[in-house]
């Protein structure tokens, strides 16, 4: 499996082409057409990249992401993204942008249009699936995105649409998925399609189908602030859902011998999170200060410092270098350094849950879809239902740590269930409160959910009250004129250099365009 993936195509959009290539490249290309190349890439081909592209986009910009909400931070002071802010003239952050338009969109739609003339519909259920996420993921990361005209071969400039527009995309979308992969079910699948998916879900549609219903519950929570909300709609999606952690969707990585492109992006052999560590703030919610109650993932997930005391980072403080060595913040690759140990393909020994070289990585999990319900139950009033999906969503994280990971120290089911049910942690239902969902939720969602726990966040402004003991970091970046971050420039070498225009009607040039606000944080 390749984690990047040549646009298979000639009739490529020109976005597509301001993204990924040149126009000298496709002069050559249509004049001197590789023989071994082909135009036209049966779905069977084209699957496995897409799903690898799926887990590089969120990854990538993770690191961004991430640094937003503290679940990591940089060991060297000043980091932009710890204050909120941006790197002008770059291409940092803008990695969903890239996959989306790039590495899945036009092959998503030559897939669809591919599978139909072949009779092939659970690829076109599937391509309708990750596309209906993939425009929620990167409208929730920059708001205003390029819908309607997005792969409109004939233009050099795109409009932008709002991202009310685009969350009816993904409704129509998660529609149509549906819709195909019924289609699917009736008939014989054909030969291939369970290798071809591999992986993710080894072929089986009623994951999914599942899958869409993941992806329709997180749309629909999206209007929570909203007086169009249906928290019952909600609850009915998550429960048409993952049951179990059997149905999560897991992006697997082959990690050979052959090349380092095909592990996981941020095991060690990738050396993509070398310098990061885990936040003062992560680490005070797992280890009692904050909630009270010492959470056994906290030695599951983290390296003690040799003196044997968990710690993190605070946002824009660093590390300092002269701090004794037993003292220091292990990285998420079992060592102190600043750069990944260099280790054999098969031999990341100090590496743990998702930064082996050959962990998968969750795209979506039965906790993240159980806390959903919870909230949707809370706001709903119905908190005997809350406090059910928020106790499941807790287990359901401990559940997939056993089923899909490993540890640096081991939990017991004993552990697990007495720290549900301390009193601290699961009340009664009528004493259960939103920022006890939340902040389970936050937990649940480290390493993996980063998108997910900053719309969450935006929604509810970064609060304290709701994250509790959350702090902002000490200063903001300059541009922000005192406010936070809000979404994420479009993608620099693409629309600052090829679609100003478009940029502008929409505000994308002022200093503090990062920081306005996203359609789905207003009443």
């Amino acid at each position: 499996m390749k984690l990047s993936i040549k646009n298979i195509t000639r009739n490529m959009s020109i976005l597509g082409l301001l993204l990924g290539a040149t126009s000298c490249e496709k002069y050559l290309d249509d004049a001197f057409i590789n023989p071994n190349a082909p135009t036209v890439v049966s779905p069977e081909l084209a699957l496995p990249p897409i799903a690898a592209n799926m887990a590089r986009g969120i990854q990538f910009d993770a690191r961004i992401a991430g640094s937003f909400v503290q679940y990591f931070t940089r060991t060297g002071a000043g980091d932009s993204f710890d204050r909120h802010g941006y790197l002008p003239n770059s291409d940092t952050g803008g990695e969903l942008w890239r996959m989306h338009y790039y590495a899945l969109g036009q092959n998503l739609n030559n897939m669809i249009r591919d599978a139909k003339a072949q009779g092939k519909e659970e690829y076109v259920g599937v391509a309708f699936s990750v596309f209906a996420w993939s425009w929620l993921n990167l409208t929730d990361y920059h708001n205003e995105v390029i819908l309607n005209q997005a792969f409109d071969t004939s233009r050099l400039t795109f409009d932008y649409d709002s991202q009310e527009d685009t969350y009816k995309q993904v409704a129509a979308m998660c529609d149509s998925a549906n819709r195909y992969l019924d289609i699917a079910a009736k008939k014989t699948i054909s030969a291939g399609f369970a290798e071809a998916d591999a992986y993710l879900y080894g072929g089986d549609l009623t994951k999914w189908k599942k899958f869409v219903s993941g992806v329709r519950a997180k749309l629909l929570h999206r209007y929570s602030l909203k007086s169009t909300y249906k928290p019952d709609e909600v609850i009915k999606a998550v429960d048409a859902a993952f049951t179990s952690v059997d149905d999560e969707a897991m992006v697997k990585f082959k990690n050979s011998a052959a090349t380092a492109d095909e592990a996981n992006f941020f095991g060690a052999r990738r050396n993509n999170m070398g310098t990061y560590r885990q936040s003062e703030y992560f680490v005070k919610l797992l280890d009692g200060s904050i909630l009270t109650e010492k959470d056994p993932r906290l030695a599951y997930l983290l390296k003690p410092s040799d003196d044997k005391v968990f710690r993190g980072i605070a946002p824009n403080a660093g590390e300092a270098t002269t701090l004794p060595n037993n003292r220091k913040t292990y990285n998420f690759f079992g060592t102190i350094a600043t750069i990944a140990p260099v280790v054999a393909f098969d031999q990341d020994v100090n590496s743990r849950s998702y930064f082996k070289n050959n962990a998968p990585f969750p795209i979506m999990t039965l906790a993240e879809l159980q806390f959903i319900k919870a909230e949707a139950a809370f706001i709903k009033g119905d908190k005997a239902t809350a406090l059910d999906a928020y106790k499941k969503g807790i287990k359901a994280n401990f559940d997939m740590f056993k089923k899909y990971f490993t540890g640096y120290e081991n939990f017991t089911d004993k552990q697990v269930t007495d720290y549900i049910n301390s009193t601290k942690i699961s009340p009664v239902a009528a004493d259960l409160k939103l920022n006890q969902i939340m902040v389970q939720k936050f937990i649940a969602l480290w390493g993996h959910g980063f998108m997910e726990t900053w719309v969450d966040m935006r929604r509810y402004k970064y609060s304290p009250d709701i994250y509790s003991g959350f702090a902002l970091p000490n200063a903001l970046y300059p541009d922000n004129a005192g406010k936070l971050v809000q979404r994420v420039r479009p993608r620099y070498n693409s629309e600052y250099l090829w679609n100003v225009e478009a940029l502008r009607k929409i505000g994308g040039l002022n200093p503090d365009y990062h920081t306005i606000e996203c359609w789905f944080s207003k009443p």
